[in-house]
């Protein structure tokens, strides 16, 4: 809870940095102009002068503090209403975009379809344009994300996330190295209430209804310093700064260190999906260390704060439920974009069973 309130604060403080400057800088101007006019004599041309532009600047601070409020309720007099998200405008001013893109989603429907190929473009012209895009989307294994798949009734929520983070692991992939660093994606684990696109100034706003999609409500366009933009906008910072998983490799891989009786054999990285809580990994390092040592004393530590000191013993997931394991194989072909039958089957799967705690 005390991350959540130093998160609001410091929003709060970053979103009025730009006034609380204007403010600072006038009245600081002002207090000089006049400590150097008393120091003259206020007949002289300096001290004439340095007392005029002191006053002008206090006149400038005045009026400063009295319009400010007058443009924010301007600015909230303009907000528009929708009847539901207006796609094509959206993807028009998100490429558009020069400073920020945020997105605070369960998932986006905007990376599925006959949309997801131009929303991509999108995000690429506003990287292009110097603008940093952040994206949160909901835990695709969280208990949040059941619940939201059970509102929904007809979709798959945990597939529709790990398509996203597909979508967007292969953006990232074609973007040039210079500019990746500003495609930013973390995954958080509360209960979705409200969803955001924002571009630059202005959002597309809707609150989560019990029953259906919010592409399909009333969306608010509003701009980002009115009282429902801050609102929306501060939700949008605690849960950004609180998210578990903290960026985008980490939404795609697993670092992890193999042991066998004692000893540490390997650091490596490993691709990953979860389901009901349990872990499941692949990869070609685990492959050749369980052909040179075998399964067996073979366990696991993983690099993640959800798992902090705990071991893992490692087993082979077709060896599950045929259930599970399909259901495992769906979410791997989901996040990783395996779409062929033969990719899946001859990737090996392995499952994770909690062994013991360390004390270290």
């Amino acid at each position: 809870m005390s991350g959540m309130w130093w998160a609001r604060g410091r929003n709060t403080l970053r979103r009025r940095r730009r006034h609380v400057l204007v403010l600072a800088a006038l009245a600081g101007g002002a207090g000089w102009m006049i400590v150097q006019a008393s120091r003259h004599d206020s007949t002289s041309f300096a001290g004439e002068l340095y007392l005029n532009i002191g006053a002008a600047l206090i006149m400038t601070l005045l009026t400063y503090v009295v319009l400010n409020p007058l443009f924010r309720e301007l600015q909230t007099a303009s907000i528009i209403e929708h009847p539901r998200l207006d796609r094509d405008a959206l993807i028009e001013r998100v490429a558009r975009s020069r400073e920020l893109v945020a997105i605070l989603e369960t998932w986006t429907s905007m990376l599925e379809g006959p949309y997801a190929n131009r929303f991509v473009s999108a995000l690429r012209s506003a990287l292009a344009n110097g603008a940093t895009v952040r994206m949160l989307l909901l835990d695709p294994d969280s208990p949040a994300v059941r619940l939201r798949g059970a509102e929904l009734r007809r979709r798959d929520a945990s597939v529709a996330i790990l398509n996203n983070l597909w979508h967007l692991a292969r953006l990232h992939e074609e973007l040039p190295e210079s500019v990746r660093a500003r495609l930013q994606v973390r995954v958080y684990s509360a209960a979705p209430s409200v969803q955001m696109y924002r571009w630059d100034g202005k959002a597309f706003i809707s609150f989560f209804p019990v029953q259906g999609s919010t592409f399909d409500t009333q969306q608010i366009e509003a701009f980002v310093s009115t009282p429902l933009g801050e609102f929306v906008d501060d939700r949008f910072g605690e849960l950004w700064e609180t998210a578990p998983v903290q960026d985008l490799a980490a939404c795609l891989s697993l670092r992890l260190c193999l042991r066998q009786g004692g000893r540490d054999l390997e650091t490596c990285e490993a691709l990953y999906v979860r389901s009901d809580g349990d872990w499941y990994i692949a990869g070609t390092d685990l492959v050749r260390n369980v052909a040179r040592h075998g399964l067996a004393g073979l366990s696991v530590v993983l690099d993640r704060p959800e798992a902090d000191g705990e071991v893992f013993t490692i087993g082979e997931a077709d060896e599950l439920a045929p259930e599970v394991y399909n259901r495992v194989l769906e979410l791997f072909r989901a996040k990783y974009g395996l779409d062929s039958r033969q990719d899946t089957e001859s990737r090996v799967i392995f499952n994770l069973a909690s062994s013991t705690l360390t004390t270290v």
